[in-house]
Parts: structure tokens; C-alpha cells; sequence
């Protein structure tokens, strides 16, 4: 019985990531036409029964499919910042990794169409302050490090200058340039450090 469960519960999960990869693909291909759950289905090979079992709608995978590229994001991101010992080096590998988004030209893509539909969910509210909670705990840390005297208020103050540059580039179709990623690094270093000195 424990076995029949166990099989059952893989293969929903793997059905359900069929779906969000399907999603991925369709919303990148479909952009900036709305994508249709029928061509999500028929891309991940199954049927409106099932994915009506897992999702309520169309919304409800976008936010789905959201949460997972936070998940992956953040995943890279805290790969970045353990390549570094200082708090100033984990928040320029944040702030890297992060623009590495819009630098790359299909993760641009992608990012684009995702922040297209996400736009017109009901619930883009929501997406924005627990969605992308995690992107942003993982800044309290070196911003407390760097002497912050309010790091939850420092650290939003930063992931919305680099996610506002990053909606910037999304929407003209550009990338930020080196010059522009290390200006945005010494603004955001500078402003955590609050006259204690740059970091070393």
C-alpha cells in the first residue's frame, strides 16, 4: 500500500512538472499573446482533466510557474554568494547573478513573458511580496553584516533597485552593460554601509 502511494505521489509530481515546463515553453513562444491552457495541455502531453486537478486556472499555474524560477534563482543566487567570504562579495554576486537574468537572451525572453502574464493575474500583488520573499532574504544577511541599521527596510530597498533595473531592460529589449552593473553594486554597497567606510 505504502509502495502504490509512494508511485502515485512520483508520478504526480512528475506530472506536474511536465506541466510547468510546458508552461515555460509555451508562455516563451506564445509572448506577448496570452498563452492558452489548451496548448500548455497538448505540450505536456496530458489532458484538461489533469491539469485542472493541479491547478484552478491559468493564474494559478503562472504564479506556479513563478514560484519555480524563484526557486532556481535563488538556488544559483546562494551558489554565487558562498563563492564568497565578505559581505560585500555576497551582495555583488546577488546583484550579479540577479542582472545575469536580462543578460542572458533567453532568460530575458522567458522573464519577459513570465512578467507579462504575472501583470495581469489577480493576484500579481501576492506574487510581488511572497513570491520573491526568498530573493530577498537571502540580502539580510550581508546587509546586516555591512552595518545596516534596518536590513529588512535595506535589503527591499535593494532588490528593488536591481529587479527595477532588471523590469527596465526586460521592457526595452536591452542588457546592462559592466559599467552599469558595477554602478549599481557601489550604490547598493554604499547605501547599506551608511558612512562606516566602503567595504573591504
Amino acid at each position: 500500500m505504502e509502495r502504490a502511494l509512494d508511485t502515485r505521489q512520483r508520478e504526480a509530481a512528475e506530472e506536474v512538472e511536465r506541466i510547468l515546463a510546458a508552461a515555460v515553453t509555451v508562455l516563451e513562444r506564445a509572448a506577448p499573446a496570452e498563452p492558452r491552457v489548451s496548448d500548455i495541455v497538448l505540450e505536456a502531453g496530458t489532458s484538461n482533466k489533469a491539469f485542472y486537478r493541479y491547478f484552478r486556472g491559468k493564474d494559478d499555474l503562472i504564479l506556479a510557474v513563478m514560484e519555480r524560477g524563484v526557486g532556481i534563482t535563488c538556488s544559483y543566487l546562494e551558489h554565487q554568494m558562498a563563492k564568497e567570504e565578505t559581505p560585500a562579495g555576497k551582495m555583488t554576486r546577488w546583484i550579479q547573478g540577479s542582472l545575469a537574468q536580462v543578460s542572458d537572451a533567453r532568460l530575458a525572453r522567458l522573464s519577459r513573458a513570465v512578467a507579462a502574464q504575472l501583470i495581469a493575474t489577480a493576484d500579481v500583488r501576492v506574487a510581488d511580496a511572497d513570491l520573491t520573499r526568498p530573493l530577498r532574504d537571502l540580502l539580510v544577511a550581508p546587509v546586516t553584516e555591512l552595518g545596516s541599521t534596518d536590513p529588512e527596510r535595506d535589503s527591499d530597498a535593494v532588490f528593488a533597485a536591481v529587479f527595477g533595473t532588471m523590469r527596465r531592460h526586460q521592457a526595452l529589449g536591452t542588457r546592462p552593460g559592466r559599467d552599469d552593473t558595477a554602478h549599481l553594486v557601489d550604490f547598493c554597497l554604499g547605501a547599506c554601509v551608511r558612512g562606516r567606510g566602503r567595504p573591504c
